[in-house]
């Protein structure tokens, strides 16, 4: 097996080499707008827009801040370029069922037109009508009507008045129009005295007379009234004749003005026969014009409702919906309080953003859809019906009985763009078995790309992109290398950069802000530097006391010497976007016993599953290589010593072993060198995360009481290539205080702990002796020996 691998200065950094650069800063570089690294995810959103099928919408998945949403924008709004602008949608009143509204597509830019020239309709009947009915000839013809009935009437009552002479009585009108009879005397009317001093035959006679009298005047009252009827069928067709002439000239205009249009055709025939059946409300009098009450009236019972004006719009709408809740999403019908009740009617109605998208494309951030209620629901019905239906949710779910509106649907033909990272994708697919056939495409976007001349020249033409839109001060070639090699180092990768534009724009901009304060003209690299430290000193308050305890001794770790079954293992700590190193002691106390290794974490419920997972694979080493033909008669306990909180991950499983190691053959373990790194049951080392940080925490521990020279930390080999330490860390290396190994086998971390060869097992002689697995070996066969004499003696 080969021996562990002392790692030089050269391995700690992969440095850039701006000298290798053409340009000197920022500004000598061409700002781009294309998003770096993501041609994977720009193929997938090109195929999902340009597919025209049911289900192919678009799940754009990755963390935050890579650039989702501006690449996905970007690309969508060159490519509605191309697509025909988006319709119009308004909704008109339904004269025969006002609950009903209708729904009616307009050419982009004719619903607002349509608005204008009907309300210029209604301005000019407002006119014309009052004037119509004002005229000479009507006034004529109205004349007329009145000059027959009046003739008519005196011709009756003319004829009624001779018999009345006659018959010597005289007719008479009340004031309350109604019509009496009484016995003359010299063309008078007699009084009653008058009437009572007659002899009693002529009175007889004049009651008789006026009897029959009485008789003719109902004959010719009903006979006036008839003649009345029909003279107000005459008014009316006369008032029809005129109203219609008006009305329908400016309804023509309306009908010659949109003739494409079946649905605005037969509108207009129903908007004639009302404004003709409505006609007092255009002949008002001055009271409501003054209050104007009868204007409004008017128009919002004729005027359209533009719901969606994309008059402004060239090419396709692209709608990005911040709070997609069930209302944003799918509209509402508004309600307005008159004398004390909620009314509404079809003006209230109000698009939604799956409206405003229709034609086009509608972005929603996938995790703000599923936190708002009835939201995901509501796109789900909507996407798979292909309409948009006004469906309060009261009614949906039947919590309130209320009247309201029932508008006709509105046609949907639009793509949703959900934006999202992996895991709620995933989730959705397998919770949701309506997901899958309603998002077809998935973009996956890259959180990172490899370092290469060719990629650090983009990323930093990205920098300059960004420098140009916030207006920051530009970086010359040597911070935009350390903004790249710090990129490297936020994914924990040397050989790879970040995509991850939103952090990268915050270094930038905390960079230009120091530049900025020292009154420079360009961003240096001490800048860079100097703002990435600023950040960690507001982030470190608790390392800070971590780390206070430690060197007063709270927390005991020591960093010299040499202890049995203990062992400084490397932790990572993250905060609130801060991640930290932090060593803990583990402790093994190993004796006979019978195959119980007590995960002491996992005993009181602090040890996580993937822990408990590396405790078992320690199990299966220890078998494999020390008891692969007997029984394991051994008991063990291991913990982390002042844990008091949840212990998770197996990056201190080799850590574990070599500390139960210790315990079982009686070897101390050097306290100067930490070790990380997980393992399988073969004892080969595998690689963990946070390397640079846990490698960072122990050298500031040993910082904190004093560099010996001695102390270092054992890392998996493979964890090499994803170095980016500290320069006091690569310094302190460079002058041998400090010192890092890579292992690939825990024979290597065996030897290194102890000073003591590891030795490789033989299958004929074992292992060496005086090796390190020669005593573990030994003490365990001793444990088997007394395990095998104690069963014979229960045998006996």
């Amino acid at each position: 097996m080969p021996e562990s691998t002392k790692l030089q200065v050269s391995d700690l950094y992969h440095h850039c080499t701006p000298e290798q650069w053409t340009f000197s800063s920022t500004a000598d570089l061409k700002a781009t707008n294309e998003v770096i690294g993501q041609q994977r995810a720009l193929n997938a959103i090109e195929f999902g827009s340009h597919i025209d099928a049911d289900g192919y919408n678009l799940f754009v998945m990755g963390p935050a801040g890579v650039g989702k949403y501006t690449l996905t924008r970007r690309y969508l709004e060159q490519h509605v370029e191309h697509l025909p602008t988006a319709k119009d949608w308004a909704y008109l009143n339904n004269f025969s069922d006002s609950q009903r509204p209708y729904a009616v597509s307009l050419p982009a830019g004719q619903g607002k037109q349509l608005r204008q020239d009907i309300e210029d309709v209604i301005d000019d009947l407002k006119d014309e009508l009052p004037q119509a009915f004002d005229d000479e000839y009507y006034r004529g013809r109205l004349r007329s009507l009145d000059e027959a009935t009046r003739k008519h009437r005196v011709r009756l009552f003319g004829v009624l008045q001779k018999e009345a002479d006659r018959k010597g009585v005289v007719l008479l009108r009340l004031q309350d129009g109604h019509y009496v009879f009484a016995a003359q005397h010299n063309g008078e009317a007699m009084t009653s005295e008058e009437f009572e001093q007659l002899p009693a035959a002529q009175q007889e006679e004049t009651e008789n007379a006026i009897a029959d009298l009485h008789e003719e005047l109902q004959h010719t009252l009903l006979e006036l009234r008839e003649w009345e009827r029909n003279n107000a069928k005459q008014l009316q067709a006369l008032n029809d004749e005129v109203a219609l002439e008006v009305i329908s000239k400016q309804v023509n205009k309306l009908k010659h003005a949109y003739p494409n249009s079946s649905k605005l055709q037969h509108y207009f025939d129903d908007m004639l026969k009302d404004i003709c059946s409505n006609l007092d409300a255009f002949l008002k009098d001055e009271q409501s014009a003054e209050e104007g009450t009868t204007d409004i009236n008017i128009h919002k019972r004729y005027q359209i409702n533009l719901v969606v004006d994309n008059s402004q719009n060239h090419g396709a709408p692209i709608v990005y919906e911040n709070l997609p809740n069930h209302q944003s999403l799918l509209g509402c019908i508004e309600n307005m309080a008159m004398m004390g009740a909620l009314v509404t009617d079809f003006t209230l109605i109000k698009a939604g953003a799956l409206h405003k998208a229709n034609g086009g494309f509608l972005i929603i951030d996938a995790e703000q859809l599923l936190m708002q209620p009835y939201g995901w629901e509501g796109l789900k019905r909507a996407l798979k019906s292909r309409e948009v239906r006004f469906d309060a949710l009261e009614q949906i779910y039947s919590l309130v009985a209320t009247v309201s509106l029932d508008p006709e649907p509105i046609p949907l033909e639009l793509k949703v763009v959900l934006l999202g990272d992996r895991e709620l994708y995933y989730l959705l697919y397998d919770m949701d078995p309506e997901f899958a056939g309603l998002f077809k495409v998935v973009a996956d976007f890259e959180d990172e790309m490899p370092r290469s001349i060719e990629n650090d020249i983009l990323f930093a033409q990205m920098m300059a992109s960004t420098i140009e839109k916030y207006k920051l001060i530009d970086f010359d070639k040597h911070a935009v290398a350390r903004v790249i090699e710090h990129s490297a180092r936020t994914i924990e990768d040397s050989q790879k950069i970040s995509l991850h534009m939103g952090s990268m724009a915050d270094l930038l901009r905390e960079a230009s802000f120091m530049a900025k304060q020292e009154k420079s003209q360009l961003v240096s690299r001490d800048n860079v530097q100097s703002a990435i430290k600023l950040r960690e000193q507001r982030l470190d308050r608790l390392r800070s006391q971590i780390y206070q305890q430690i060197e007063r001794n709270i927390i005991d770790i020591s960093t010299s010497g040499a202890v049995i079954g203990q062992i400084n293992a490397l932790s990572v700590l993250g905060i609130g976007g801060f991640s930290f190193g932090q060593p803990s002691r583990v402790t093994v106390s190993a004796r006979y016993g019978d195959d119980n290794i007590i995960d002491i974490e996992r005993e009181v419920d602090l040890g996580g599953d993937i822990h408990s997972k590396g405790v078992l694979i320690l199990s299966g080493y220890l078998g494999r290589t020390y008891a692969s033909d007997n029984p394991l008669s051994m008991s063990a306990s291991i913990v982390f010593e002042q844990n008091y909180g949840e212990v998770d991950g197996d990056s201190a499983t080799v850590a574990e072993l070599c500390a139960l190691l210790s315990s079982i053959a009686n070897i101390p373990m050097k306290q100067s060198i930490a070790i990380t790194g997980s393992m399988n049951q073969m004892g080969q080392v595998q690689a963990i995360g946070g390397v640079n940080e846990k490698i960072e925490g122990f050298y500031d521990i040993c910082r904190l009481t004093e560099l010996t020279g001695e102390q270092g930390v054992i890392i998996p080999a493979t964890n090499v290539q994803h170095l980016m330490l500290r320069d006091d860390v690569i310094q302190a290396v460079e002058d041998g205080k400090f010192h890092i190994y890579g292992i690939s086998h825990v024979n290597q971390a065996l030897a290194l702990l102890s000073g003591i060869d590891a030795g490789e097992y033989d299958e004929e002689s074992g292992f060496p002796e005086k090796t390190f697995n020669a005593q573990v070996m030994a003490q365990i066969q001793k444990w088997g020996d007394h395990n095998r004499n104690e069963k014979d003696a229960s045998a006996e």
